[in-house]
């Protein structure tokens, strides 16, 4: 009986692991400036981390059976927490799900035998896939004794007398199993997870780096239908957007951009956005100095809606200026230098006389009329 209520303890501690969601709070006594702290999300820098958002994210590649970066999160786990049980565990039933029988036992030696069902339960389906029937009854055994009542387990264990050729425990088991209420199978709960926008988030980057970019446009898009994370969906919004700028999509990687921004700020992640505008500016000039000046207006535009930095935004709108001139768009060339002025005034001088100049010119051609 004690045996029964230690292993009830034990198994509503991890369910309750499974089910609570852990939060940082910063009091005003703390240390940490919170500047820096805000400029280190931004960044995309973890101050602290969650051994069982680590598990969590872990469990989710589990679900989508990507075992090996599942594999690599529990690990990860276990560099921050060595004892975690729940992470041993996990780990030891991807390595099972792998096939990698050895290291799948490995895991499950620093467990105490007489508290973990799942590490008897874990073994005996080992030994039950390597046909060890005798090894594999007795790890069934053991598990049987701490969750007594359960119909699958009866079930499983009744077929390894079965097939032991042990036909009257069969029968006795497969007897005990009908009077058993149904309960969910043992290992429902070891991977359970909450699928959330941070999990697609990184199921996206996965396929992303895997060069999958169909499958990551969509788990990505996934990631965008949640409303708890918004540094997560901004990300999410990002990266599509990435995704379009290879893709050579601008009016969509433009609209991704727009959604990022709108959701959550994310500073150095438009790098990309930036580098793709300076693109666009160079072809825009290709154009220009060809004297093509709607092809040369289109990419200066784009450069426009993609870029954040002041001084590459200036240069767009100044280089669109240029070809409003020379297109006898004086107003339009005037409303383009002023914007120019206004978002880089520390322009090199040279530069500035050459704004000021189109300025003034733009001025004299509206008067004309």
């Amino acid at each position: 009986m004690k045996r029964k209520i230690k292993f009830s303890l034990i198994i509503g501690c991890f369910l309750l692991f499974f089910l609570i969601l852990f939060h940082f709070s910063i009091s005003a006594s703390d240390s940490i400036n919170l500047e820096e702290l805000l400029q280190t999300i931004i960044e995309e820098k973890t101050v602290v981390t969650n051994v069982y958002e680590v598990i969590n994210l872990g469990n989710f590649f589990f679900s989508e059976q990507l075992y090996m970066p599942a594999l690599d999160e529990y690990v990860k786990a276990l560099q921050i927490d060595p004892s975690n049980k729940i992470a041993l565990i996990n780990l030891s039933y991807t390595f099972f799900k792998m096939d990698d029988f050895d290291k799948a036992l490995e895991q499950l030696v620093p467990l105490k035998e007489d508290d973990i069902a799942y590490a008897y339960y874990i073994r005996g389906m080992i030994f039950k896939e390597q046909r060890k029937l005798e090894e594999a009854i007795a790890q069934y055994e053991k598990v049987v004794e701490l969750v007594p009542n359960h119909p699958q387990l009866y079930s499983e264990l009744g077929q390894l007398y079965l097939d032991n050729h042990q036909l009257v425990k069969a029968n006795k088991r497969f007897i005990e199993m009908g009077y058993c209420k149904y309960r969910s199978p043992i290992m429902e709960k070891l991977v359970a997870y909450q699928p959330n926008a941070y999990c697609y988030l990184h199921l996206g980057n996965y396929y992303r780096n895997n060069g999958e970019l169909e499958q990551a446009q969509e788990a990505y898009q996934r990631a965008t239908q949640f409303d708890d994370d918004p540094r997560s969906i901004a990300l999410a919004y990002f990266y599509r957007g990435e995704i379009n700028l290879k893709d050579h999509s601008y009016d969509r990687a433009i609209i991704e951009k727009e959604l990022a921004q709108k959701v959550y700020p994310l500073g150095g992640h438009q790098f990309t956005f930036n580098s793709f505008a300076e693109a666009l500016i160079e072809i825009g000039d290709q154009y220009y100095h060809n004297g093509i000046l709607p092809e040369a207006l289109t990419h200066y535009q784009l450069a426009t809606n993609l870029a954040n930095k002041p001084d590459i935004l200036a240069e767009a709108h100044y280089k669109k200026g240029l070809t409003y001139y020379r297109s006898q768009d004086y107003e339009n060339a005037l409303r383009e230098a002023e914007t120019a002025l206004a978002l880089n005034p520390e322009y090199l001088s040279d530069r500035q006389r050459l704004i000021d100049l189109l300025i003034a010119n733009s001025w004299s051609n509206i008067t004309k009329k």
